[in-house]
């Protein structure tokens, strides 16, 4: 058998076990430094964000510029044309 490709054998083993080994080792969560002040510590909290009733809009634009006006992201807003003319809006903040 050639010396390189004795090599090459020897090392294709190494480098499975450290493949195998990294992602389980990415995967662990952090340990604390010191697990007595972040037990005790108080951290504030996000609001929780529920859905709100915004009202009803005359056209699209009137809801688009208050989801713009308000910031709102993808997915945080809901309007449905209820057949009047106008447009039912719920907001998620």
């Amino acid at each position: 058998m050639h010396p390189l490709r004795t090599l090459a054998l020897a090392a294709a083993p190494a480098a499975m076990l450290i493949g195998l080994a990294a992602p389980a080792m990415a995967a662990d969560p952090p340990t604390p430094n010191n697990a007595a002040t972040t037990s005790t510590s108080r951290v504030a909290q996000a609001p929780v964000k529920t859905w709100h009733w915004m009202g009803n809009y005359g056209s699209v634009y009137d809801v688009a510029n208050a989801a713009n006006g308000f910031g709102a992201g993808a997915g945080e807003l809901i309007t449905q044309d209820i057949g009047n003319g106008l447009y039912a809006t719920f907001m998620f903040y």
